[in-house]
Parts: structure tokens; sequence; C-alpha cells
């Protein structure tokens, strides 16, 4: 598939057949996340793909459960909200981020704290390398006819993802991706011109 119409074409599905993911297929689109530019090739990510129902309904238990004690809203038992829609997807592939410390954020750590701690929120090196791999991911499983979408609504209750998931510090949950086959069409969204995000100087 051409790179361009693929970026064009892809889109943020919420809504998918009850279709089986195959494992082959989950594999090409790892391999292609593998392949992200990422700081010094540290590939600092990994993926837990959940297939399996009664995992896929602990963790949606436990976003409906924080997110109704923040909002005060109860979530109706089978009903799918921007928080929980993983675990409507025949497949909830959790992005786990590395622990990354670039060269220069060794520096700035012991010789400019505020500096570091600056760097750190704006630039995060070792997030946008996991957010590098996302993208690559989205646009395998697009080109392979699958449908997806990037959350990061669900870690409302991280804490409580991670011990499902057995994560450990300083592993940390970055996202969770809904992946299957779109159950419909999805139209494009308006996109800003060319002109309207670029500058030239």
């Amino acid at each position: 598939m051409d790179i361009f119409k693929a970026m064009k074409e892809r889109r943020s599905i919420r809504n998918f057949l009850n279709e089986i993911v195959p494992k082959d297929q989950i594999m090409r689109m790892v391999e292609a996340a593998s392949w992200a530019p990422t700081a010094v090739n540290a590939q600092n990510f990994r993926f837990i793909a959940i297939q399996d129902k009664e995992t896929l309904f602990r963790m949606k238990e436990v976003v409906d459960k924080t997110v109704e004690h923040f909002t005060g809203k109860n979530i109706q038992e089978g009903k799918q909200t921007y928080y929980n829609l993983f675990a409507f997807a025949p497949v909830a592939i959790c992005v786990v981020g590395l622990p990354y410390e670039s060269i220069t954020d060794n520096i700035l750590r012991t010789k400019d704290t505020k500096r570091y701690n600056q760097r750190r929120f704006a630039v995060n090196p070792g997030l946008q390398g996991v957010s590098a791999g996302i993208t690559q991911f989205l646009l395998a499983a697009h080109a392979l006819g699958y449908g997806a979408c990037w959350t990061t609504g669900p870690l409302i209750a991280k804490a409580e993802l991670e011990l499902i998931l057995q994560i450990r510090q300083p592993d940390e949950l970055a996202a969770i991706i809904a992946l299957g086959k779109p159950a419909s069409d999805v139209s494009a969204p308006p996109r800003k011109a060319p002109e309207e995000i670029v500058t030239f100087t």
C-alpha cells in the first residue's frame, strides 16, 4: 500500500466486527512498530495483546469503577464509552513504555534540575519513541485491513490496569489500542491545510 494513501485513509475505529485477529497479523503490526524511529534505536516499548474476554472484562470493570468514582455517574452494564471501548474490540493492545533517559537528560539531571524537569515534560524522548511505535502499528493495521483506535482515556485507572497486566515499575502502561475488523466505514474528519501548519523562514 502506498504510504501516503495509507496515512490519508487510516481512521480511528470504535466499532468492530466480532472476528478474531490472527496472531500472525498482530505480529506483522508489532514488526512494523519495531521499525519506528526511537532515540538511539532504544525501541523502548513492548506490547501485550489481550484477547481473553475475562481479562478484558476485569480491565473494563476497574476503568468503569474509576470513571464512576470521579464523575458520580453510573455506567450501564454493557455500555461502550470513551474510556472502555477497548473492551468491545476483539483485541486490546496494551502499549508498555520502557524506561529511557537520554544523554542530555543525564547531564541536565545533575547540572540543572529546572531545565531537566522542563525538558522531561516538554520533550520526553522516551515517550516520543513509544508514540512513533504506536503510529507505525496503526498504519500497519490499516494496511492489513484492520481498524484501530489509540486511546489513553483508560489510563484514568492506570495503577489498577498495571496490576491486572502485571506491569511493574519502571515500565509503564502508555496507551491501549482497540483493534479489530471495522464494523462500518468512517468518514474522514477535516484536516488543516498544509499552509496552516507550516512556516518557512
